[in-house]
């Protein structure tokens, strides 16, 4: 893929954004930034605040509510990429992010891996604005982040913002708390990861 040439994004539809998320005043909008140099170079999601100036997920004063970001948003829709909810402790609305594990053209899962995930945990499940991701806004009493670039698996529970597009794929936002302890342990657990990549492997061969 030829980092230079910038990313399209998915538009964001507003309609099937939950209302408990509308409801909490923590939204930012984003807009693609080149970061790098070289053979380094790629494209990042920067927040940003209506006024143009940066957000950050860890400043409440760069925060908005729901209708000022729809608004600016919509009237400068070649200003931002797209719009993002903020995770914080003060709640337990978090997130999980699945990479490169799904095509928005065939509405489908293209990695059983991390569709077996996916199918476990029961939240709001959208496109990512690549199309070719799946974000689950749940809820959950996990209060440590969980990164894994290798498989495609991110979980977050405070001081990070993900972006939001509206493109559902299925769920709500549930009222009471998951235990994501199991998809944390397995995450970790190298032998899961090779007999979920097997499973990955034999559905691509169908």
């Amino acid at each position: 893929m030829d980092m230079t040439i910038k990313p399209t994004c998915l538009p964001v539809e507003f309609d099937q954004i939950p209302k408990e998320l509308k409801r909490i005043p923590r939204w930012v909008l984003w807009r693609l930034v080149e970061v790098g140099e070289e053979e380094n170079r790629r494209w990042s999601k920067m927040p940003t605040q209506p006024s143009g100036l940066p957000a950050s997920s860890t400043n409440p004063k760069t925060w908005s509510d729901f209708p000022t970001i729809q608004a600016a948003y919509q009237n400068a829709t070649d200003k931002f990429a797209g719009i993002g909810f903020v995770f914080t402790a003060e709640d337990n609305i978090i997130g999980v992010d699945l990479d490169d594990c799904y095509d928005d053209h065939l509405s489908r899962f293209t990695n059983a891996a991390l569709q077996q995930i996916a199918d476990q945990i029961d939240g709001y499940m959208e496109v990512s604005p690549s199309g070719t991701g799946v974000k689950i806004f749940t809820r959950s009493n996990i209060v440590a982040s969980h990164v894994d670039h290798s498989i495609g698996l991110e979980i977050y529970p405070t001081s990070r913002f993900f972006t939001v597009t509206g493109h559902y794929i299925r769920g709500t936002i549930p009222a009471a708390e998951q235990d994501l302890t199991s998809h944390r342990a397995a995450a970790d657990d190298p032998s899961h990861w090779r007999r979920v990549r097997g499973l990955s492997a034999a559905a691509r061969e169908l």
